[in-house]
């Protein structure tokens, strides 16, 4: 999934910027350069666990080539531990 397309809505962009604290291109830097863990979910949804400036959940819709972001969050201990498991 190297070669995504990256769409975020501008609804999601503000709200992963004032909910999240996430901005838009943190989002992106952390999909292309944070070496992220994909981990299928239910039909097209996927989940992206990444490390960049810190580490990051994303969620979303992948129709090929393009991933829709529906959100993006602070990792959970959890989700880290997954993430460096793999």
């Amino acid at each position: 999934m190297r070669n995504l397309i990256i769409y975020v809505s501008p609804n999601v962009e503000e709200k992963l910027l004032y909910k999240h604290g996430i901005e838009l291109a943190e989002l992106k830097d952390a999909l292309k350069y944070g070496n992220p863990r994909f981990f299928k979910q239910e039909g097209k949804i996927y989940k992206a666990i990444t490390h960049h400036l810190r580490y990051i959940t994303i969620i979303f819709e992948y129709n090929k080539p393009t991933a829709n972001i529906i959100t993006a969050y602070p990792s959970s201990e959890s989700q880290i531990k997954r993430y460096n498991k793999k």
